[in-house]
This record gives C-alpha cells, sequence and structure tokens, in this order.
C-alpha cells in the first residue's frame, strides 16, 4: 500500500511518498514540490488560479499513486492559519474520500520529537526545526537535496509509518 504525507501551504506544497512493504530503504520514499509562487496581497483572482494549480497538481498524485491513506500536517488554529490553506486541504481531503482514500491527522511537533528522539531539544523557530529534521534525515539516508518543505512532509510519512506499525525513516 502506497502512504502519502502532505506538507501544505500555498506558495510550497510538498509530497512523501513510499510503499510500506517490508524491506523498503531510502531508495522506495519519493518526494516532489509545488512552488505557488508569490501572488501579491489582494491579487484575490491570482490567489485563486494559485490554489487551483495547487489542487491539480495534488490531484494529479492521488489519482496516479492511488495511495491506501494521505497524511496532513494539523493546523495550529492558535497561529491563525491560512484560510486559503484551510481551504486547498479541506477540498483535497474531500477528493481523498471521493476516491475511498483514509485521510490522517498528524501532529508535527509530535512528528519531529519522534525523528529526534526524546532527548533532543527541537527549536521553536519553524524554519529551524526544518533545518534540523533535515539534517537527521539525511544522516539517516535522506538526498541532501531535500527542500525544507519535502523534509516536512518527510517527518509526516516517517510518523504515518510508525503509526500503521511499518518500519520507521529514521531508525
Amino acid at each position: 500500500m502506497i502512504i502519502l504525507a502532505c506538507d501544505q501551504s500555498v506558495r510550497g506544497f510538498a509530497l512523501a511518498w513510499t510503499d510500506t512493504g517490508p524491506g523498503r530503504g531510502w531508495e522506495h520514499v519519493h518526494t516532489a514540490r509545488f512552488d505557488g509562487g508569490k501572488v501579491s496581497r489582494g491579487d484575490d483572482a491570482g490567489a485563486l488560479v494559485r490554489l487551483r494549480a495547487v489542487y491539480m497538481w495534488v490531484d494529479r498524485y492521488l489519482v496516479d499513486l492511488h495511495p491506501g491513506c494521505v497524511g496532513f500536517e494539523s493546523y495550529g488554529f492558535s497561529a491563525k492559519p491560512d484560510m486559503n490553506v484551510v481551504e486547498l486541504v479541506g477540498a483535497i481531503k474531500l477528493r481523498c474520500l471521493q476516491m475511498n482514500t483514509a485521510v490522517q491527522t498528524v501532529q508535527q511537533s509530535s512528528a519531529r520529537k519522534r525523528v529526534c528522539g526524546p532527548d533532543v531539544k527541537i527549536p521553536r523557530k519553524g524554519e529551524d526545526a526544518k533545518k534540523l529534521m533535515r539534517q537527521i534525515l539525511t544522516s539517516a539516508g535522506a538526498p541532501a537535496t531535500l527542500s525544507l518543505d519535502e523534509t516536512d512532509a518527510l517527518v509526516i510519512l516517517n510518523n504515518m509509518l510508525f503509526t500503521s506499525g511499518g518500519r520507521t525513516l529514521v531508525p
């Protein structure tokens, strides 16, 4: 079964996926990133075009891969999430349900802790935490060319593998 993890934003949406079969190494883990580019503040038409482009990009992966489960980073409502992202993910989740694909929500902070282990202090600043995750993942065998968005998607994927009782990407 293919599982797919999403790091969602309208600017840099990233996916990571793998087959849950036994004995699968990094050569069976894949990532992709959509660069949504900048849209000027107040350009509602441009924002809608970008949202549609991101949705269609993700939909192509859903159709091509037909994953058994798709994982999404949970929203931090106290952090005032971008409503465009919330709406985009809602549309993607609906598409998953239409395809009879299971949907899972993953707490990014818990998923990061699983990658680091209980004794590692994770930086509170978002980009610093992402860079630490990339460092740990690359030392475990991930490609050194990962974007920070792809790194976040891999952290979610690692958590999904763990909760499904399978192997993890980070020993």
